[in-house]
């Protein structure tokens, strides 16, 4: 009987040691950020993606719905040609606004795109 007990124990110990792992999120991919940036091709995407669920209409401001986003946003949050100046930029970094999205840091690739529209004039296109 207290072998049969040492041989349990020992394959619950072995079971539990190597069951253990830490899962790791694959990297996001890297967006290529093209020569000219499409508001709505390439940026009102990654609202969709990661914003609208907190900034729709009737919740947290801005609107990032499609058809509204693009006046929000112009509104108080993007100084056009200058990235740096934007609250939209400083809160996609989390330095002088609070972090958005609340999930979590984009990557850079994303936030590269982001700015890179805000830097080229901030169109409607």
């Amino acid at each position: 009987m207290k072998k049969i007990f040492q041989y349990l124990l020992m394959l619950v110990v072995s079971l539990m040691a190597t069951s253990c792992y830490y899962d790791e999120l694959p990297p996001e991919p890297v967006i290529q950020i093209p020569d000219s940036v499409s508001y709505s091709t390439d940026v009102q995407p990654l609202w969709d993606q990661s914003c609208i669920s907190c900034h729709k209409a009737g919740a947290t401001a801005p609107d990032l719905t499609a058809g509204n986003s693009y006046a929000a946003l112009m509104a108080n949050y993007v100084v056009a040609g200058n990235a740096a100046n934007s609250l939209l930029h400083k809160s996609l970094i989390g330095q002088g606004a609070p972090l958005m999205p609340t999930a979590g840091i984009w990557s850079d690739s994303k936030i590269a795109l982001v700015d890179k529209w805000i830097n080229d004039g901030a169109l409607n296109n």
